[in-house]
């Protein structure tokens, strides 16, 4: 048996096939009706639409073969993908190539195969359309062209699978958009109106006391406002690919430090101990402006989630060719069954801090999005009532952990 080489261009194959989301997926109507087809028209038992990963051959859509996949090195489809044309091999056991097969000589006994590759608009063969047949035979010209016309069918069909899936992820970046602009962008605003419309109609009656702590108020409700101004524009350059992600050796104690004189006011109102053990030998590979924003949001929600004397701890750790970067509070917590929507867009809302704080669940949403562009994983546990800590993982300062 013979076993295909990888194709040369197969970091960008895999690539390609791993942007359409595919792999693993449910049954969809529109492949097995392009299956069916198949087998009509050549006029086979079995028809497949097989994509090819690094290891396997996964089938999207099949009739006539039971298994979800095979390995690759016994894959016929792992040569068809080296090719342009249809992939036609008219009797298995005449073909040194194929005739000790463990497809040819065990189940499903395969003795007749032709597939047409599945090439993306970059020109890449990410898998194939393929029918097979337990006797040799062969196919007519008109047969094999439309073999070849389904195939590009199909990846017509994923081109608008994933065309589809990209206009629903903007439709909710505009649905999310809305919503901060329509409450919370209001709420911060409309504080420092308030305010201040009562420090001009009413400043002559107000004590000095009352004077401080009106102007405080707008000033605490202006920095919020800039927060969610920062972190809405953030998000928005994000989700439209314009923010740079350019990822260097950083030492993580600056980083901490930076963002702990950042809040250091914000700590010392409600007499929150910010508490970091610095670790000058550890660094990670990470976007130092992404960083910043991630410690920044994670740190300023521990603050505001906790009471007046409450404790903020950050917490290091090497992980292997990781580092775990972990914030735990002492504040209100969450339920479980709402922590795992603290990421989801479906689940945001707003939530104020134990002070009356104002916020929008944004920050957290863009830190999953930051975290997740340099490699990384963000997650969060929570006790009500002890307190909620978030965890995350980059790779380490000259790690070969791909980013």
């Amino acid at each position: 048996m013979q076993i295909a080489l990888i194709p040369g261009n197969e970091q960008a194959r895999i690539q390609a096939l791993l942007r359409y989301e595919i792999l693993d997926t449910e049954p969809e109507a529109a492949y097995d009706d392009f299956v069916t087809i198949a087998s009509y028209i050549c006029q086979t038992p079995i028809a497949l639409i097989s994509l090819v990963d690094p290891t396997r051959q996964w089938f999207k859509a099949q009739i006539g073969c039971p298994a979800p996949e095979t390995s690759r090195d016994i894959a016929f489809c792992s040569h068809a993908i080296h090719q342009s044309d249809a992939f036609v091999v008219p009797d298995t056991l005449t073909d040194p190539c194929f005739a000790d097969n463990p497809l040819v000589t065990g189940d499903p006994h395969i003795r007749f195969y032709a597939g047409a590759p599945l090439i993306t608009p970059e020109g890449l063969a990410i898998g194939t359309l393929c029918v097979i047949d337990r006797e040799p035979r062969t196919l007519s010209p008109e047969q094999i062209s439309a073999l070849q016309t389904l195939a590009r069918q199909v990846v017509a069909q994923l081109e608008l699978r994933r065309l589809t899936k990209e206009l629903e992820q903007v439709l909710e970046s505009k649905n999310k958009l809305f919503h901060i602009l329509s409450h919370d962008l209001r709420s911060p605003f409309n504080g420092i109106l308030a305010f201040s419309r009562t420090l001009v109609e009413e400043g002559e009656t107000l004590t000095k006391d009352e004077i401080q702590d009106f102007s405080q108020t707008v000033l605490t409700s202006a920095e919020q406002f800039m927060q969610l101004i920062d972190n809405l524009l953030q998000s928005t350059r994000f989700e439209l690919g314009a923010l740079e992600f350019q990822p260097a050796n950083i030492a993580i104690d600056t980083v901490i430090g930076n963002v702990q004189a950042l809040l250091k006011g914000n700590a010392t109102q409600k007499m929150v101990d910010l508490v970091y053990e610095p670790h000058p030998e550890i660094e990670v590979f990470a976007d130092s402006t992404m960083l910043h924003s991630i410690f920044q949001n994670l740190i300023g929600n521990a603050i505001k989630f906790t009471p007046d004397k409450g404790t903020v701890t950050i917490e290091v750790s090497n992980q292997g060719e990781l580092i775990q970067v972990s914030i735990i509070d002492t504040g209100v917590g969450v339920p479980s069954e709402m922590v795992a929507g603290l990421f989801e867009l479906k689940a945001h809302r707003s939530t104020d801090g134990t002070s009356g704080e104002k916020g929008t669940g944004l920050g957290l949403l863009l830190c999953k999005d930051l975290v997740e562009k340099q490699g990384g994983r963000l997650w969060a546990d929570s006790v009500v009532s002890q307190g909620t800590s978030f965890h995350f993982l980059l790779p380490k300062g000259n790690s070969s952990v791909p980013v």
